[in-house]
């Protein structure tokens, strides 16, 4: 439950994430950027948008926070390459509606909850590493966000709950997927889920 919980939030999070210039980055500025994206989320979840209102409002959030199109070829990783054209543009279409439904329905179990900043590192390549606490009910989640300057601003590429990175753990589950179905079975079990 647990584990739960600090998913729920990375899911969330990553969505309400202002974009800064990739220029500005620095460890500072990146753990700014994490703590604000986590209070932005706690009054979006505060407020009372619902349904077709509320998902423009996370669609737009996500294109904002994350570089979409970028996260879906991590996850797909090596099967990226051997995809045809046609299967790439379907499945990021599909990626996109597949974070969005996966956010929004998880929502509901979403419980008030803060997350504070706890120091920062250098990561990989011009990469930030932010580290948080998620504090509320119960023993506090530690969560590290990785932060890297993009051209269109400052971007999460990964989150790693408890030491558990979530970019991993998704490329792990669709690597299953298609080993045992094929991307066409990838595809059907996205869409399946939104």
């Amino acid at each position: 439950m647990k584990t739960l919980r600090g998913l729920v939030l990375v899911l969330v999070t990553v969505l309400a994430l202002p974009s800064l210039p990739a220029a500005a980055q620095n460890p500072d500025q990146a753990a700014v950027f994490v703590q604000k994206l986590a209070d932005d989320t706690i009054n979006l979840l505060k407020s009372q948008t619902r349904g077709a209102a509320r998902d423009a409002q996370f669609r737009k959030l996500m294109g904002a926070g994350m570089d979409v199109e970028f996260l879906g070829r991590q996850v797909l990783a090596r099967y990226w390459r051997t995809a045809t054209e046609a299967e790439r543009q379907q499945y990021q279409t599909i990626f996109r509606d597949y974070m969005l439904r996966t956010i929004t329905s998880r929502l509901a179990r979403f419980e008030q909850e803060a997350l504070k900043v706890t120091g920062t590192t250098k990561g990989p390549k011009d990469d930030t590493i932010v580290s948080s606490d998620v504090v509320g009910k119960g023993e506090p989640i530690r969560m590290d966000w990785q932060v890297r300057p993009m051209d269109s601003g400052l971007k999460i590429i990964d989150v790693k709950i408890e030491g558990i990175s979530m970019l991993i753990t998704t490329r792990e589950e669709f690597g299953g997927i298609v080993q045992q179905r094929g991307m066409s079975g990838l595809l059907d079990a996205m869409k399946n889920k939104i």
